[in-house]
């Protein structure tokens, strides 16, 4: 019988970011999803029921059709297809699971509270709605701005939180991609035709906490038009996909150095990020173009495993730029 919790979280965790533990047991396991952090008495439970071994824990989100694990260490090539296989057994669905490095896997999510845009120029208020009202509020004054949310529909997405990067970017905000206080006060005051200007920072971007309050004071600014991240998203996918096939292939020889070289590929899919900033954009290019282990990948015999990545990442960024 299907574990109906695991399956709506699943569904929920394609279009939001979920908290995840997986309890692994040789090529199995077991698969928690939850909205809140797993609490670590439901891990040793869940251990203690299968036996099984040290939890992997950590976020999880939809891109691109993938379903995104962010682990803190680097975990072993076969995490991926154990979730995988433990989603379809448990739940009946098929994912596409792509585990990846990120140091912020554990943290906590800083709690959300959206701005709904006024109707008129006359102002606009934080919004004492629902969550999924303040967070349609959000889409709609992101829109309007001219940075693309994706779909208005209340959730908080990838799309949506790259498109609020994209804003606080523009305005000198810490993008971090989440809509707090102060990110929504630029929000309302953009929408009025104003604009958060924080000081110059010796380097970097200022934190929100750095926004001047003498804003309605300045000329309204032009924001940067959103970056169009198709073509970008569609290479990086294909990328992963070659690069993990040719992760197994190696792991497979289970030759002495196959771990390393296995260890060095996660190295470069967690390198490629699904919405790069404007201000990456050169520091990726550099390393796609001159990374000598993505060098030494695609030059593995094609008898072996043919492998190709290289020219259409450099032609996705140069139309990213655009």
């Amino acid at each position: 019988m299907a574990d109906a919790d695991l399956t709506a979280a699943l569904k929920q965790a394609k279009s939001k970011k979920m908290f995840f533990a997986f309890v692994p047991k040789g090529a199995d396991g077991k698969l928690i999803v939850s909205k809140t952090k797993i609490p670590p008495k439901l891990i040793a439970e869940t251990k203690k029921e299968i036996g099984g071994g040290t939890a992997i824990t950590g976020k999880c989100f939809g891109d691109s059709g993938a379903m995104v694990f962010q682990v803190v260490k680097a975990a072993s090539p076969a995490l991926a297809a154990a979730i995988k296989k433990v989603a379809k057994r448990d739940t009946g669905l098929t994912i596409d699971a792509d585990v990846q490095l990120a140091g912020d896997a554990d943290a906590e999510e800083e709690e959300t509270t959206a701005a709904a845009p006024a109707s008129s120029a006359a102002g606009a208020t934080a919004a004492q709605a629902s969550p999924q009202a303040n967070v349609t509020g959000i889409q709609k004054a992101l829109q309007k701005l001219g940075f693309d949310p994706g779909k208005i529909d209340g959730i908080l997405g990838p799309h949506t939180q790259a498109a609020i990067k994209q804003f606080q970017q523009a305005n000198g905000l810490a993008a971090d991609g989440i809509a707090g206080p102060k990110t929504q006060a630029a929000l309302a005051k953009a929408l009025q035709g104003g604009t958060a200007t924080p000081p110059p920072p010796p380097s970097g971007a200022a934190p929100e906490s750095a926004t001047a309050s003498t804003a309605d004071a300045q000329p309204a600014k032009k924001v940067a038009a959103p970056l169009n991240y198709g073509p970008w998203q569609a290479a990086r996918q294909k990328a992963i996909n070659d690069l993990k096939a040719l992760a197994a292939k190696v792991a497979a020889t289970k030759h002495g150095t196959a771990a390393g070289v296995v260890k060095e590929i996660q190295s470069i899919i967690s390198r490629l990020p699904a919405n790069p900033s404007p201000n990456e954009l050169d520091k990726l290019e550099d390393f796609v173009r001159n990374d000598e282990t993505l060098t030494a990948a695609e030059e593995v015999p094609s008898h072996f495993h043919d492998l190709d990545v290289r020219e259409p990442l450099l032609n996705a960024l140069e139309t990213l730029k655009q």
